[in-house]
C-alpha cells in the first residue's frame, strides 16, 4: 500500500518574503548610514534598530529559500517515508521516525496537520478539507512505528 501526497506552496509568498527582507535591510543599511555620517540624534537606539532590522531582513531572505517554502511531495510506503523536495530527496524508515502526531483544534475545522519527526526534521504535514486521508496516513504509519518498552 502507498499513500501519496503533495503540499503545493505559492511562489508568490517567497517573492514577498525576499522583497520585504530586502526593504529591510536597506532601511537597515540607510540607518547605519545616518549613524556613521552623525545625522542621528540617538545613536545607541538607532544602532539596535538597524541592527535588528538588518538582522531580521536577513532572516527573512534565508528562510524563503528553506525546504518547506517549496511543493513538498510525501511518499508513504512500506518501507517508510519519502520526502521529494527542491533540494533532492530524504528517504527515512519507519525506524527512523520517532513520533507522529494528528491535530485536530475542533472537529468541525476543516484543516488537520500530521507532525512528523524523522531524525532532527520535523515535518509539519497540513491536510485541508481531506480528513479521510489524514487519518488513513496517520493509522497507517503509526501501526509501522516500534514501540518504546515505556510505552508498553
Amino acid at each position: 500500500m502507498r499513500y501519496t501526497y503533495t503540499v503545493p506552496k505559492r511562489k508568490a509568498n517567497r517573492y514577498s518574503y525576499r522583497f520585504l527582507g530586502s526593504v529591510f535591510v536597506i532601511i537597515s543599511i540607510l540607518q547605519f548610514f545616518t549613524l556613521f555620517k552623525g545625522l542621528s540624534k540617538h545613536m545607541m537606539l538607532t544602532m539596535l534598530f538597524a541592527t535588528l532590522l538588518f538582522c531580521y531582513g536577513g532572516y527573512l531572505i534565508i528562510a524563503s529559500f528553506r525546504k518547506q517554502a517549496f511543493d513538498i511531495t510525501y511518499i508513504f510506503s512500506e518501507d517508510g517515508l519519502s520526502v521529494i523536495h527542491r533540494y533532492g530527496k530524504s528517504d527515512y524508515s519507519f525506524d527512523d521516525i520517532d513520533f507522529i502526531t494528528m491535530v485536530i483544534a475542533d472537529e468541525n475545522m476543516i484543516f488537520y496537520v500530521l507532525n512528523i519527526k524523522a531524525g532532527k526534521d520535523l515535518y509539519a504535514i497540513p491536510f485541508t478539507m481531506k480528513k479521510e486521508l489524514c487519518e488513513t496516513i496517520y493509522e497507517f504509519v503509526n501501526s509501522r512505528l516500534k514501540k518504546k518498552p515505556e510505552d508498553e
